[in-house]
């Protein structure tokens, strides 16, 4: 009777574990998020370089992806955003990895059945897994919101993710990238500068003679 009930505790605990883990999925409103984060026109149009890196993210080429910008025979622009966006092809994947994080989010452009997004930690969405948890379509519509939204994932330390597609294509743009190291500190000094220059203007109007 021990022994069962020491085998059920452990199969509980196992779900418990999985499920505290495991990524959930939120999703803004339509039209919303179309112009934040970075999208990728700091790359070059075309086969995507063999790793590259956006901010924080380091992508590492499975094999047929490509930058594109508008549509294609290939990809469609994520509607109402702007730049260029990554577009994996048929058969092909596109690894990312970062510092561990509890969330990450993308524009998703023309959400199909046949995209996939597999992460760190075991859990992986079909685009038929994101209509039945979000309430979209995922028939690869391009001018519609129904099938381009801003995605959010939630977990626990994070640390990449695949996409990958069996036909053409998974799109994404948006992606919300941490800024470099290099960045993080001129924008650290370009706030002490703006604060300097308001305590010296302050500062003079202080002791102005009437």
């Amino acid at each position: 009777m021990r022994r069962c009930m020491a085998v059920a505790a452990l199969l509980a605990g196992i779900c418990f574990a999985t499920s505290a883990n495991a990524v959930t999925v939120s999703v803004a409103a339509a039209g919303a998020d179309t112009n934040v984060g970075f999208n990728f026109d700091s790359q070059p149009l075309g086969p995507v370089a063999p790793v590259f890196s956006i901010g924080d993210w380091t992508f590492t080429a499975g094999a047929g992806a490509l930058i594109d910008i508008g549509s294609s025979s290939t990809g469609a622009q994520p509607f109402q955003t702007t730049g260029s966006y990554l577009s994996v092809t048929g058969s092909g994947s596109e690894n990312v990895s970062f510092s561990a994080r509890n969330s990450v989010s993308f524009f998703w452009g023309s959400l199909d059945t046949y995209n996939t997004i597999s992460f760190s930690d075991g859990t992986s969405f079909t685009g038929t897994d994101i209509a039945a948890d979000t309430g979209l379509l995922a028939t690869g519509c391009q001018n519609l919101t129904d099938c381009n939204r801003y995605f959010t994932f939630t977990g626990a330390n994070l640390t990449g993710f695949t996409l990958s597609s069996s036909s053409n294509s998974f799109e994404i743009t948006n992606i919300s990238a941490v800024p470099e190291p290099g960045t993080w500190t001129m924008m650290i000094l370009g706030f002490f500068g703006v604060g300097f220059m308001a305590y010296r203007r302050t500062g003079r109007s202080a002791f102005r003679l009437a």
